[in-house]
């Protein structure tokens, strides 16, 4: 495991510290899962931009729907 800080408000800081330790374990595995989503989402973002610039540029150049599957078929 590796240590972050993350800041929260006095509410959540409060409550938090009043947890036993059995569920400050929960609460930091919930925290963690959280975290790892919204860096999924973030990389699913990225990865799709990139996807749409390169089909946006690739329609630029001229490239269709139907001329990519025809180049595809042609392969086989």
């Amino acid at each position: 495991m590796d240590r972050i800080v993350l800041e929260v408000d006095d509410v959540v800081g409060k409550a938090y510290r009043g947890f036993n330790p059995e569920k400050k374990k929960q609460f930091d595995q919930a925290v963690s899962l959280m975290v790892k989503k919204a860096i999924n989402d973030a990389n699913f973002a990225e990865h799709s931009k990139l996807l749409d610039e390169i089909s946006n540029e690739a329609a630029k150049n001229g490239l269709t729907p139907e001329i990519l599957e025809a180049l595809l078929a042609s392969d086989d």
